[in-house]
């Protein structure tokens, strides 16, 4: 399964296409508060910046998620 594009949406969610053509809704958020060093990207500007190489998607190289955490929190919408 491989990350084929990221998109940032509303309320800190960022969708997640695979390959393998699911589509998963991924809650930053909930990640946010439970991860305190990851709170920079409340700021809506720097959020959208997401972008995604290999199983990974990032803001830079502090700011990241590995697709087996988004696969496992992440919420199937396709």
């Amino acid at each position: 399964m491989k990350l084929i594009n990221v998109e940032p949406k509303e309320n800190y969610i960022v969708r997640v296409y695979l390959d393998n053509q699911s589509i998963l809704d991924f809650d930053v958020k909930a990640e946010l508060e439970r991860i305190s060093c990851y709170k920079a990207l409340y700021n809506v500007d720097f959020f959208n910046t997401v972008k995604f190489k290999n199983q990974r998607i990032y803001w830079n190289e502090d700011f990241d998620f590995h697709l087996d955490q988004i696969v496992e929190r992440g919420r199937y919408i396709k």
